[in-house]
Order: structure tokens, then C-alpha cells, then sequence
């Protein structure tokens, strides 16, 4: 690969290594002034692509001396316009492939985002835009003229004031297409004054900017360190381990330990998120809960860091970024303090509240989310990952021998998962018919085995469009099946944990009954239901007991009525049992419920019991509703459980259509192209 290709794959790798440096800042500041979301973040590093685009198609690829030419270099184009005149005008269809008419259409598409970004991000007028994208380009062909500013004897580019003209001209259109970005879900806009409750990705974000200064800092002191001493005359690459120790020990001391020990408050990225650090009685901290909280979070790993290097220590570093994983994941999925705050019992609060002497409450991270599923998922393999390479370093033999027996147990246990998934898919078939709804398991079988038959032809045959495809559908795959992944494992661990003490009333969600009998998948849930009242009435409390579900056109009672009925068959109390009849989804079912207590004069607290493949999704539903509800599970059939929780997936992904639709659709272009061009 070369020329286009080899420019567009740099500037995707260079864009998305460089997205903490290009747009954390970025996404900070842009707090600051009320604008929030996943949206946004994600313009922001496409915005960190695009800059690396511009910079690669500026000098890549680069020639070596030997290719360099400068007996005759390119000579300037100074004439405008000059351009369409070698545009073959009358070639009819062939025109739109001429070579001129290409690069010119080019020139003007490079520069489009630009103008869309600047407009849609910092709302910059159009004459303004037009003046940026003139300078811009003025500056890369100025690159190209000086054979990037003298770095090369010659120029090895052609410097055109076409370019010039069709890159204004892009950027210009790009202000008419900046529209198109407000369109992107998860840009949400408020008061940058109003102070509001610390969320967990507001707390990630201060943690990154903290993270990224200290990078910066530290790097900025060696490579002054360095300069200096090459003036000087001295050698200080033997040391350059202890160097770069020194100045990452020293840079986050300074920001992460004594710039909030002496302003009292927090860290510059707390800072930059509104976020103050105080005790829970809000009141300062005292010296020693700082340095605990230091040791505790990024300031640890940054010590870890310098004295893997200072002392070529094997395997410290896996762990202390492992270690950061954690503390970022404490933060998401358990609670805004994070480790580092119940270490030195500190709480962050907004900066912009008058918080008087009290008792400051942090309430639990709400688990009840789909990305909740992912990070913990992401964060458990890079753990997992981290574990490995860290044995590895220690004792390279049994970390070899640890690689091998993970990757074994995965290939298995992903065999196994692959053969039950079919057993289960014909059993289901066999017993309750063959229906789109029922087939989830065989058609997602049938899909991964076509997809690995057609990369064994990509690979064998060398055809591009087959490689493209195929790339394509592994990305799609990959995608789908780490969120699959996610929601499973997750899912099942929440569908499994038992219930906070203290609730008002625990909820049966229904499900199709037959007359009035109570089919096994039924029966379970209400079981569950009644272990947890059983249970909260053994530590003298009391809630009341609630039959959801409405009548069905193929049933004869509401399926309310069937459950209880049964629930008082098998013990129930029938003076603690309520039953709602109207409801016919799981919706309807948490807000008919939560109307029908408050209309009882009962509390809302819930806790709800349904099947395991449906609690995830439920919890979800409720969080969505803003219904105050824990979820539990019951036992599902084996050979019923993939189909009925394949359908759960798709239902929550349903929920969120564009976000994953966007996301898809960014991959498979993204895969199919590097395929294509991989595989040519």
C-alpha cells in the first residue's frame, strides 16, 4: 500500500492514538460551558481523525533520499484555475473517473469537515471558517513547497493555488452540511452554572484530564531536560529511564498531591469538571486523607510507574495500569467516590454548590444500563490481560503456560456455548414449533459459521470484494457479540444478587398463562418472589405482594388473577397480595403497579421478579421510567434460555436504534474498506 491508501490508515491510527491529547481537553472544556454526551465526545474524536487526516495527506507518504528527485522538482502552479483546463470535458461518462476531475473533487471533500466541525463546535462565523480553511491549506502547501520546511533539499510535492481554492471551497461547504452534527444523538446542552449531581463520566472525565497533564507535564520535562543537555554537550541517554522516572514522580506529586493539598478543593481535572474533594462532613481535608487518596488512585500508578523504570521492576506496570482500570471502573459501575475516596474517606461534590457543614450522601452508581454490561466487560479483559502479561514478565514459562490455558478454556467454552446454543435451538423447535422468535439461536449459529466459511475463501482466493465483505461482517460480529457478551454475563450476575433489604412490595411481572393454569416459566418467577418475601418478613418487615398482568386474546382471566390464585396455593398471604390487571408489557407493568400502590397509599420501593434472561432488560426498562426497582430472576429451562435471551438483546439494542446503528454502520465501512484495501 501507498500514496491514498497508506494516508488514510496512518491517519486512523495516528488520529485514534492521539484522541487523549486532541479532545479530553477538549471534552472538559465543553463542560464547562454545558455541553455533555457520548454524541459529543464522539465528534470530538472524529475531530482527532480528521486533524491526523490533514497532517498525513500533507507529507505521506514520505520519499527516502534515494526517490528524492532535486534535479527537477515540482514546479509551483501559481495560475488559477489552471486545473480544469486538463480535465477531459466532452469524455461523457468516462468524466467522472478523469484523474483532474478526481483530485479536484477531492481537494474540496478533504476540507468539508473542517468546516462542519469548526461551526458545529465552537460556532465560529462562516467568513471566519472560510479565513481558517484559506490559512489551512495556505500552510500545507507552503509544507509541500519547502519540502516540509527545509526538513527535505527539495520540495517533492506539487504546491497548487488550486488547492488553495478548492479547500477554501470545501471548508465553506462544510458550514452549509454543519447542520448534519446537531443531528447526532448525546449532545445535551444545560446551565453551566447550575450545579448538579456528580455522575460517573463526569468523575472519568476529571480523572483522564488528570491523567493526560501528568503525561504532559512529564514529557515536557524530558524533552527539555534533554535539549538542555545536548546544548550543554552531554550524553544523558544511559539515564533516560531514571530521567523519565524522576519527571513522571515529580509531575504527578506536584498536580495530583500538592496542588490540591495547598488550594484545598481538588485536582486540576476536578477543576475543569466543577468537582470539589471534601470529607463527608464537607468540611477541607486533612493532609493525610490527600496523600491517602493520592496513594489510592492515579498518583499510585504514576509511583508504580516510576519505579518500574527507575528499577526495571518486571511486571509492575501491568498491574498499575490494571490497577487504574479499576479505579475507573469503581467509579462507573460502583460509586462517584471511587477506591481512592473510601480509602481516605473523601467525597466529591459539584464545585458550584454551597455546601454548608453536614453530612455530604453518594448515592450508588445505578447499574441498570447496557453500558454498564460493557465496561465491566472491557475492564474484567484488560484485568484478566494485565494478570497475564504481569506472570508472563515474572515467570515467563507459567505466564506461557497461563496464555495457552486461557486461550484453550476460551476456544472450549466458546465450542461448548456454540453446540448448546444449536442442541437447544432444535429442541425449542421440536417442543413449541418453528417461529422467527424461536430460531434466534440456529440463525446466530448459522451466521458465524458463514462468516468463518467465507474468510477461509477471502484468504485462499485473495478476492477483494470477498475480504471486504468479510471484514465487514467480522466487525459487525465482533460488535454484537462483545455486547452479547456484555449483556449475558452481566445480565445473569444481576439477575442473581439478592435485593436490598427495606422494600415496599415485591412485583411478579406476568407472562401468558393457559386458563388458569400457571406454566412452569410463570411459576418460577413467583417462586422467586415469594423467597424474597419470605425473607424480608424473617427480619420483621413486611411488603406487600403484587400479581402484574393483564388478559391476553388467547387467554380466558388475566394472567394477575392466575398467579395469584397459585402464589396463595402454594402459601401466599392473600391480605399482602395485590393484582393489576391492565397491563400487557413490561412497561405498563412497572407503571400500573407503581400507580395501583400509590393509589393504596403504599410505598414505591419495588423489587421485581421475573426470569433471568428478562431481568437485565427489565431493570433497564425501569431505570428508563425512572420506576425505583431492583430486578431478581428465576431459573429458565436450558434449552429455552439462548433464544429467550437473544430476543432480550435485540429488544435492548431496539431501545437505542441509532446510537448502535451509527456505531455499526461506522465499523462496517470502516472494516470493509481496510479489507478491500488489505485484501487488493
Amino acid at each position: 500500500m501507498q500514496g491514498f491508501d497508506a494516508s488514510t490508515i496512518l491517519a486512523i491510527g495516528l488520529g485514534l492514538a492521539l484522541v487523549p491529547v486532541l479532545t479530553i481537553p477538549y471534552v472538559a472544556w465543553s463542560y464547562r460551558h454545558g455541553v455533555t454526551g457520548l454524541g459529543h465526545a464522539a465528534i470530538c474524536v472524529a475531530g482527532a481523525v480528521y486533524a491526523m487526516t490533514l497532517w498525513t495527506f500533507t507529507i505521506v507518504p514520505l520519499p527516502t533520499r534515494s526517490e528524492l528527485s532535486c534535479t527537477s522538482p515540482p514546479t509551483p502552479q501559481l495560475v488559477p484555475f489552471a486545473s480544469l483546463t486538463y480535465v477531459d470535458w466532452s469524455a461523457g461518462a468516462a468524466l467522472l473517473t478523469d484523474p483532474m476531475l478526481v483530485q479536484i473533487v477531492r481537494n474540496i471533500v478533504l476540507f468539508v469537515p473542517l468546516g462542519m466541525l469548526l461551526r458545529h463546535l465552537f460556532g465560529w462565523r462562516t467568513r471566519t471558517i472560510g479565513l481558517v480553511g484559506l490559512g489551512t491549506s495556505l500552510l500545507i502547501e507552503t509544507t509541500q513547497l519547502t519540502g516540509n520546511w527545509w526538513i527535505y533539499p527539495c520540495a517533492y510535492r506539487l504546491a497548487d493555488v488550486d488547492d488553495l481554492i478548492s479547500n477554501t471551497s470545501g471548508a465553506l461547504v462544510g458550514v452549509l452540511l454543519a447542520p448534519l452534527l446537531a443531528r447526532i444523538p448525546g449532545q445535551e446542552v444545560s446551565d453551566a452554572r447550575r450545579a448538579v449531581a456528580v455522575r460517573p463520566r463526569r468523575r472519568l472525565v476529571g480523572m483522564l484530564v488528570d491523567w493526560l497533564s501528568v503525561q504532559i507535564a512529564s514529557t515536557t520535562l524530558v524533552v527539555v531536560i534533554f535539549v538542555v543537555a545536548a546544548q550543554l554537550g552531554h550524553d544523558l541517554d544511559p539515564a533516560t529511564d531514571a530521567i523519565t522516572a524522576a519527571c513522571t514522580a515529580g509531575s504527578a506529586i506536584v498536580l495530583l498531591l500538592v496542588v490540591p493539598l495547598v488550594g484545598g478543593s481538588g485536582t486540576l481535572g476536578q477543576r475543569l469538571a466543577f468537582l470539589r474533594t471534601v470529607r463527608p462532613d464537607a468540611t477541607r481535608p486533612r493532609a493525610g486523607q490527600w496523600l491517602v487518596r493520592f496513594l489510592t488512585g492515579a498518583g499510585g500508578y504514576f509511583v508504580a510507574d516510576a519505579l518500574a523504570r527507575a528499577f526495571s521492576v518486571p511486571g509492575v506496570m501491568p498491574l498499575a495500569r490494571a490497577w487504574l482500570v479499576v479505579s475507573a471502573l469503581a467509579v462507573l459501575l460502583l460509586s462517584t467516590r471511587g477506591i481512592s475516596g473510601y480509602a481516605s474517606g473523601l467525597v466529591v461534590v459539584d464545585s458550584r454548590s454551597r455546601v454548608r457543614p453536614q453530612v455530604v450522601r453518594v448515592a450508588d452508581v445505578d447499574p441498570r444500563r447496557l453500558s454498564s454490561a460493557v465496561l465491566a466487560l472491557a475492564g474484567a479483559t484488560y484485568v484478566v490481560g494485565a494478570g497475564l502479561v504481569a506472570l508472563s514478565a515474572l515467570a515467563p514459562r507459567v505466564g506461557v503456560a497461563a496464555v495457552v490455558l486461557a486461550v484453550v478454556v476460551l476456544v472450549l467454552t466458546t465450542l461448548v456455548a456454540t453446540g448448546h446454543v444449536l442442541r437447544a435451538g432444535i429442541l425449542l423447535a421440536r417442543r413449541e414449533g418453528f417461529r422467527p422468535a424461536n430460531a434466534l439461536g440456529l440463525a446466530a449459529v448459522a451466521g458465524v459459521v458463514t462468516l468463518l466459511v467465507s474468510l477461509v475463501l477471502a484468504v485462499v482466493t485473495g478476492w477483494g470484494w470477498l475480504a471486504a465483505l468479510t471484514a465487514a461482517g467480522l466487525a459487525a460480529t465482533g460488535y454484537l457479540g462483545f455486547l452479547f457478551t456484555a449483556f449475558l454475563v452481566f445480565g445473569q450476575l444481576y439477575a442473581r444478587r439478592d435485593p436490598d433489604a427495606g422494600m415496599d412490595a415485591v412485583v411478579v411481572l406476568g407472562s401468558r398463562v393457559f386458563g388458569d393454569r400457571v406454566p412452569p416459566l410463570l411459576r418460577s418467577r413467583i417462586d422467586r418472589a415469594l423467597e424474597v418475601v419470605a425473607a424480608e418478613r424473617a427480619a420483621g418487615r413486611d411488603p406487600v405482594l403484587v400479581m402484574s398482568g393483564g388478559q391476553g386474546a388467547d387467554e380466558t382471566v388475566p394472567e394477575a388473577v392466575a398467579m395469584a390464585s397459585y402464589a396463595v396455593s402454594v402459601g401466599a398471604d392473600a391480605d399482602r397480595l395485590l393484582t393489576e390487571t391492565g397491563s400487557r408489557t413490561t412497561q405498563e407493568n412497572l407503571l400500573m403497579t407503581r400507580e395501583l400502590l400509590r393509589e393504596q397509599g403504599l410505598g414505591t420501593e419495588l423489587v421485581v421478579a421475573t426470569n433471568d434472561f428478562h431481568a437485565f432488560r427489565a431493570a433497564i426498562i425501569a431505570r428508563e421510567l425512572d420506576v425505583d426497582a431492583q430486578v431478581v430472576g428465576s431459573a429458565t429451562a436450558s434449552y429455552y434460555f439462548p433464544s429467550a435471551v437473544l430476543r432480550e438483546f435485540v429488544a435492548v439494542l431496539s431501545r437505542s436504534p441509532r446510537t448502535h446503528a451509527t456505531v455499526l454502520g461506522l465499523l462496517v465501512v470502516t472494516a470493509a474498506g481496510l479489507g478491500w484495501l488489505l485484501g487488493r
